[in-house]
């Protein structure tokens, strides 16, 4: 109909235009040139500001078309939408949760770190449950049969005698990663707070050790690890050296006007390990952690510099699939044999709490900033969508892999995308 418009509409308004006014100015102009002079011109005037309506509707009426092609476009941010897979993932928590009389820590209840290891019998381990128990609270649940206490003792038994928790593919030695990872869980479910400043002590200890140097070496690591101080003990010392070390430890993007962004690794030295290129996951990662550090403790210019780089670099880049890692430590005792754990990182969930955490300070570069800003966690979050059925998210679409891990930043994305969008602090 707006092409047919602008195809015909103007001529026919000029003529009707024309016509009109032939019959009815004044015999006081000099003969007919001049009326059909001044007609002709009323005219072309009526049929050009015809073709400018018509071409200004055609073009709202594309741009209308194509942000509800966009990706995110079609995802119900009312929280009422939530509501179904909300009460699926809880169905899915309460098959999938084991309890395992251990011998030597006692009654384990929890989960696996896939939902399928616990339908099938399997042992708790500290990241299925600590990823558990985030998810309880997130669907906050008043009916008691996920009880989040039991969570939180099994948490507690299942604690190293060296103060932290490990991976379940580890040595037995505690990690800073999987300990702020489980301190923040418990934070969040108002643990008991003399236990958790005891095992922030062990924490820090590990970062002060100087024992874990390919841990610390890693984005995600120390990402984490701030997260999980800003929940359990947001004025532990340790968090501004933190912030230091992932600002200090950015890469410059030459295929993006040397826009800072993150890599798997840290730029901290000379190593080859250092050229690490580019990757939307990890500097997803950095900006989420420097945007709730800058909330808890301020923020100084050149964290926020980075932080602003970090945000424009996801805003352009595009590629949100999924990633993997694989973080190797050398054994510690020798005798233990490597420590190892395979890191797999959801990118669009990443990306759109980072973008979420960021959109305030978007907001008020103007409102160009702030549709780019909008257009790109559309995109995220259709894609951290698109990924669930019936409140379960599977890692690739593979239905024998859903991971704990993953439900859960998929809830906590589509539920702070449902509750504030782009306004939201991660």
């Amino acid at each position: 109909m707006l092409l047919q418009v602008s195809r015909y509409g103007p001529l026919a308004a000029a003529y009707a235009v024309f016509q009109s006014l032939v019959g009815v100015l004044p015999d006081y102009l000099s003969g007919d040139v001049a009326r059909y002079l001044l007609a002709g011109s009323a005219g072309l005037s009526a049929g050009a500001l015809v073709l400018l309506s018509a071409l200004l509707a055609r073009s709202r009426a594309e741009q209308r078309t194509a942000a509800q092609a966009l990706p995110g476009a079609g995802v119900d941010r009312s929280p009422g939408s939530l509501a179904p897979i909300m009460t699926g993932a809880a169905e899915a928590l309460l098959r999938s949760r084991s309890a395992v009389d251990d011998p030597q820590k006692g009654l384990l209840t929890g989960w696996s770190h896939f939902l399928e290891e616990g339908e099938a019998g399997q042992r708790p381990t500290a990241i299925g449950t600590a990823y558990g128990l985030h998810i309880v609270l997130t669907l906050g649940r008043t009916d008691g049969l996920l009880d989040a206490s039991a969570l939180v003792d099994t948490l507690w038994r299942l604690r190293l005698p060296d103060g932290g928790w490990a991976a379940r593919t580890g040595t037995g030695v505690s990690r800073p990663e999987v300990t702020a990872l489980v301190l923040g869980a418990l934070s969040r479910a108002g643990a008991d707070s003399s236990r958790i400043a005891d095992a922030v002590g062990a924490l820090e200890r590990m970062l002060d050790s100087g024992e874990d140097p390919e841990g610390f070496s890693r984005t995600y690591v120390v990402a984490t690890v701030i997260r999980g101080l800003l929940r359990a003990a947001p004025r532990s010392p340790a968090l501004v050296r933190l912030r230091s070390e992932l600002v200090a430890g950015g890469v410059t993007d030459p295929e993006n006007e040397g826009l800072l962004c993150w890599g798997h690794s840290l730029r901290t030295g000379t190593s080859s390990r250092y050229q690490s290129l580019p990757s939307p996951a990890h500097t997803a990662h950095a900006v989420l952690a420097l945007s709730r550090m800058s909330r808890v403790l301020g923020e100084e210019g050149r964290s926020r510099h980075a932080r602003e780089q970090g945000i424009e670099w996801l805003i352009r880049n595009e590629r949100i699939e999924p990633q993997t890692e694989h973080l190797r430590r050398p054994p510690s005792p020798p005798a233990q044999g490597v420590d190892h754990a395979m890191i797999s990182h959801f990118t669009a969930g990443w990306v759109a709490k980072a973008l979420m955490s960021a959109g305030p300070d978007v907001a008020q570069a103007g409102p160009v900033a702030a549709e780019r800003l909008r257009s790109r966690l559309e995109a995220a979050v259709a894609e951290v969508h698109a990924l669930q059925k019936d409140g379960v998210w599977e890692w690739k679409n593979d239905r024998e892999s859903q991971p704990l891990w993953m439900t859960c930043q998929g809830l906590a994305v589509l539920w702070s995308w449902a509750l504030c969008g782009s306004g939201v602090n991660q």
